[in-house]
């Protein structure tokens, strides 16, 4: 699993799978989860939106969510990572 630290991503769509994401900051970024090959830790999310796709475990999910903090427009959708419909709600980030 390949590592980025400490960058700041803005307006982009990621796919996390394969990646570990430390310290990085995301800013009105689309991010896709399909598969649990991901990690991300002290992590900052400011106006993005996660989609997990909702066959992973939710545990396992809400385990590496709380490793980060978000923001109040930042939604995580599961009922369908592809076309949201239910949000899951987040703890909140302080903007640096």
């Amino acid at each position: 699993m390949k590592t980025i630290a400490n960058e700041n991503f803005k307006d982009e769509t990621i796919q996390f799978d394969g990646f570990n994401f430390v310290s990085c900051t995301f800013t009105n970024c689309i991010i896709i989860i399909s598969t649990l090959e991901f990690n991300f830790q002290q992590c900052s999310f400011f106006e993005s939106t996660l989609h997990v796709n909702p066959k992973l475990p939710i545990f396992e999910i809400s385990h590496r969510l709380s490793q980060s903090s978000y923001d109040n427009d930042t939604n995580c959708y599961r009922a369908d990572y592809k076309y949201p419909r239910t949000a899951i709600d987040l703890p909140f980030a302080t903007p640096h």
